[in-house]
């Protein structure tokens, strides 16, 4: 099985994704045409987490991937975190699931020395 991405042909071998059927070439280059378009958007992902605001706590809904593209990274945390809070038992440890990352924050200062009169 192949799928056509332009001029690059990519073989799929897995048991865990649909078939692509034999007759049906799509194009990565198809989606390229909506990103400067003024219709209303094909497809609209709810609930995706994408970049923004901006500097000024501004959102600009505009199709580019500054702005508005969902990626990987960006949602991977959001993800862990909602698996982590479904409620099995056996999924994540809600306690522990960002204790490896490193604090946003500088850590504080030491305390004064004794004041003395």
């Amino acid at each position: 099985m192949s799928l056509d991405m332009g001029s690059v042909t990519q073989n799929m071998y897995t048991t865990e994704a649909l078939p692509i059927p034999n007759n049906r070439k799509e194009s990565c280059k198809g989606g390229w045409k909506w990103r400067e378009s003024s219709k209303e958007n094909p497809n609209v992902i709810e609930g995706a987490m994408v970049a923004g605001p901006g500097g000024h706590d501004v959102f600009h809904d505009v199709r580019t991937a500054n702005y508005t593209e969902p990626t990987l990274t960006g949602n991977a945390g959001l993800v862990a975190a909602l698996v982590a809070l479904s409620g099995e038992k056996h999924m994540l440890d809600k306690n522990r699931l960002f204790s490896a990352l490193p604090p946003l924050f500088p850590d504080a200062p030491p305390p004064p020395a004794p004041w003395a009169p």
